[in-house]
């Protein structure tokens, strides 16, 4: 009211200007009703529906693989940047630790205790999953050339986009090599195989994430033999077992040591997948003679064309903390290795 009592003072003082000005010492003059000889609309919502707001849309947290590649992708490492980002509950297992971890402040001690100063990981494959993803790396440390040990990393996140579980697991210093194939055939000696028609719908999946889930949750349950992996494998294929010393490489090379490990009585369990179109993390374990084995942590990633191009696998020691593990890291604390690998 005081803005239209201004403007109508404004222009009764404007020069020139003749205007009759209404009385309002009494009050304004009632306004005159409209209601009678404004015409009344047609009704639209015929035409387009009756409207509601659209509802308020959630605000997406951060993807689990740009949350690992910042946290630990960074040319430093630190462990107090890995405990800021995890759950209040976040369980954390180490395939080395007697126990998993459970809340920040514990995953926080542990790897400052793992990564001196100097020391970090460097992140080689990562998994380009939004709610689970995992990535495999190796160590290094500041003022030496060559890398350290290497490992394998699972993860998944909560709501909030903080990290709820992780595995991790690394290479063992010792390598059995073929005697962890003879031990496994040793232990199932005079199981039969079971000639029993395979129950599976054949497929031929093109991303990392289908094509662990098509072999672990379908084809291999479902009575599959090892050259149905192979199909989906790359024929330029490289493969990292931890328990041998060198990684095979080609599907000729791959084949064999496949086919070696297709032992009765041993049966691998998928338990937790990452997404991943090009890379895929996941963690397993094993029945041997339908008894809880070893527990273990593996990566695939696919090329341009679909196939399988890399595999690691790591399998958990059997014994929690590995002795020459332990006797690795004291002599080299940064990168816990007797020896240092080419970079």
């Amino acid at each position: 009211m005081q803005a239209a009592a201004a403007c109508f003072a404004t222009m009764a003082l404007a020069p020139g200007l003749r205007m009759q000005l209404p009385d309002m010492s009494k009050g304004l003059p009632p306004l005159p009703d409209f209601s009678k000889s404004m015409p009344k609309l047609p009704d639209f919502s015929r035409f387009f529906g009756s409207f509601s707001p659209p509802p308020t849309a959630k605000a997406r947290g951060p993807r689990c693989d740009a949350l690992l590649e910042a946290t630990f992708g960074g040319d430093t490492f630190d462990p107090a940047d890995v405990a800021a980002v995890c759950a209040l509950d976040v369980v954390w297992e180490d395939m080395s630790a007697s126990k998993p971890l459970s809340g920040p402040e514990e995953v926080s001690a542990a790897l400052a205790a793992k990564f001196p100063a100097g020391s970090r990981i460097a992140i080689e494959r990562l998994a380009d999953g939004a709610r689970s993803s995992g990535f495999t790396w190796h160590r290094e440390a500041a003022g030496k050339a060559g890398d350290g040990l290497r490992g394998t990393l699972y993860a998944e996140i909560d709501a909030e986009g903080r990290l709820s579980y992780v595995r991790e697991g690394c290479e063992p210093i010792f390598k059995p090599g073929e005697a962890a194939e003879a031990l496994l055939k040793a232990v199932t000696k005079g199981v039969k195989k079971d000639e029993a028609e395979p129950t599976y719908t054949q497929r031929t999946p093109s991303t990392a994430a289908g094509v662990v889930d098509y072999l672990w949750r379908e084809a291999y349950p479902g009575g599959a033999k090892p050259t149905e992996a192979l199909r989906l494998f790359a024929e330029d294929i490289f493969y990292e077992d931890f328990n041998y010393p060198t990684p095979f490489i080609g599907k000729a090379a791959v084949s064999d040591f496949v086919n070696a490990f297709d032992i009765p009585g041993i049966e691998f369990k998928l338990q937790r997948a990452s997404e991943g179109e090009r890379g895929c993390a996941f963690t397993w374990k094993v029945l041997v003679n339908g008894q809880e084995g070893p527990e273990g942590i593996s990566f695939y990633e696919v090329d341009g064309n679909g196939k399988v191009c890399y595999i690691r696998d790591i399998p958990a020691p059997s014994i929690k903390p590995p002795p020459l593990g332990s006797l690795a890291a004291i002599f080299d604390p940064q990168l816990r290795v007797f020896k240092q690998r080419s970079a």
